[in-house]
């Protein structure tokens, strides 16, 4: 599946993500949307070294691909993805439209119910 942006990243995102492929020898990295979480599903973003099947793929810049597993692609759509400074890391922060509410930590999210 191929389309021209499925989620965004802030310059930081981009930065981050690429060093990361870069660290593990990694084709790209996944971004997915998972059920667990005290509010229903948490962000999992993970470096893959073979292409998810599946996947929709986003080619950010020569050095970073986002693979976005098929159940994730709706709860992800029109997402934009950012690193934050917390303490002494940084933590992925999504600003994602498709949910209704996040737990206190940020990390898990309820999702909006659409009609099919």
């Amino acid at each position: 599946m191929q389309e021209q942006s499925l989620i965004t990243l802030s310059p930081v995102a981009e930065g981050y993500l690429e060093k990361m492929a870069k660290k593990h020898q990694a084709k790209g990295i996944k971004i997915a949307l998972e059920k667990a979480g005290c509010a229903g599903y948490m962000y999992h973003i993970d470096p893959c070294s073979v292409s998810p099947e599946h996947a929709f793929v986003q080619q950010i810049s020569p050095n970073l691909t986002l693979f976005i597993p098929r159940e994730s692609i709706a709860r992800l759509r029109g997402s934009h993805l950012d690193y934050k400074k917390q303490d002494l890391s940084l933590k992925a922060v999504f600003t994602n439209p498709n949910t209704r509410m996040a737990c206190g930590c940020g990390d898990s999210v309820e999702l909006i119910e659409k009609e099919q």
